[in-house]
C-alpha cells in the first residue's frame, strides 16, 4: 500500500486523492520505477486543476513524496484560522501551526516548490519559540490533548 494519506477530511480533497488511487494501483501492478513519483505528480495535477476550477481545498494541497513507497497530504487551509488564535494566545493553535511550518520547512529542504511557497508566505505568527512549540506539540500528543490521528500527531511522526 502506497503511504499514509494525512490531510484534511474535507469531500474535495479526499476525492482527488480517490480519484488518484486507481492509477497509483495500477502503476504498482505494472512497474513503475517509482510509484511514489508517480502518485506525487498525479495528485500535484488533479489538485491544480480542481484549484485552476475554484475549488479551494485543492488549492491548498501540498503532497510529498517521503519515501519510494510513502507519500504525505497536507493542507495549508489550518493556517487561516489557527494563525489569528495563536497571536490571540491560544497555545494549542501555536503549537499546531509550530508543526505545519516544521513539516513545509522539511518538504522545501526536499525541493517542494509548493511547501517552499507555503513556508514564505504563511501566514505565520511572529516572535515565537518553534522548537519549543513543537516539544509542547509532542507532550499533547502524548498526552491525549490531540489525537493521535490528527494531523499534528501524524506529522510529528513522520518528522
Amino acid at each position: 500500500m502506497l503511504g499514509r494519506f494525512r490531510t484534511h477530511r474535507d469531500a474535495p480533497t479526499r476525492a482527488i486523492a480517490a480519484s488518484v488511487a486507481v492509477a497509483i494501483a495500477a502503476c504498482i501492478a505494472i512497474g513503475c520505477a517509482d510509484p511514489a513519483k508517480a502518485f506525487v505528480d498525479k495528485i500535484r495535477a488533479d489538485a491544480n486543476e480542481k484549484c485552476q476550477q475554484g475549488n479551494q481545498p485543492a488549492c491548498h494541497t501540498i503532497v510529498q513524496a517521503l519515501n519510494e513507497t510513502k507519500v504525505a497530504i497536507d493542507s495549508t487551509s489550518p493556517l487561516e484560522t489557527e494563525t489569528p488564535a495563536c497571536i490571540a494566545g491560544k497555545q494549542d493553535a501555536c503549537q499546531q501551526v509550530a508543526v505545519l511550518h516544521a513539516e513545509l520547512s522539511a518538504w522545501c529542504s526536499m525541493d517542494n516548490a509548493q511547501a517552499c511557497a507555503a513556508v514564505n508566505v504563511g501566514p505565520w505568527p511572529k516572535k515565537w519559540d518553534e522548537p519549543a512549540l513543537l516539544d509542547a506539540a509532542k507532550l499533547s500528543c502524548l498526552n491525549g490533548q490531540f489525537k493521535s490521528e490528527s494531523n499534528t500527531c501524524q506529522a510529528l511522526q513522520m518528522m
